[in-house]
């Protein structure tokens, strides 16, 4: 999908759980998330025209300044663990 499932998966990674029941809560809750991302994506791309009809031009501006602010908050968290991890080494 691109530059933003990337860094989704990025930052998944390198949060480790400790046993191995959080390790299956884990894999399960994320697939569940990738089978809600994939089915949103597939009807907004099969319905892109009605979407963007019902929207508006506000809306579609408003949709796509809140997707801009979820990536720059995956952003973040990727350099807060990116941080946490350098101070736990200091």
């Amino acid at each position: 999908i691109g530059p933003g499932s990337i860094s989704v998966a990025i930052t998944l990674g390198t949060n480790p759980v400790s046993s191995a029941r959080a390790f299956v809560v884990t894999i399960v809750a994320q697939a569940v998330g990738l089978a809600i991302v994939c089915l949103a994506i597939y009807l907004i791309v099969a319905k892109a025209d009605r979407v963007l009809d019902k929207l508006g031009r506000t809306g579609a501006v408003i949709l796509t300044r809140l997707s801009a602010f979820i990536l720059l908050c995956i952003g973040v968290q990727i350099v807060w663990n990116g941080v946490r991890a350098l101070l736990k080494t200091l």
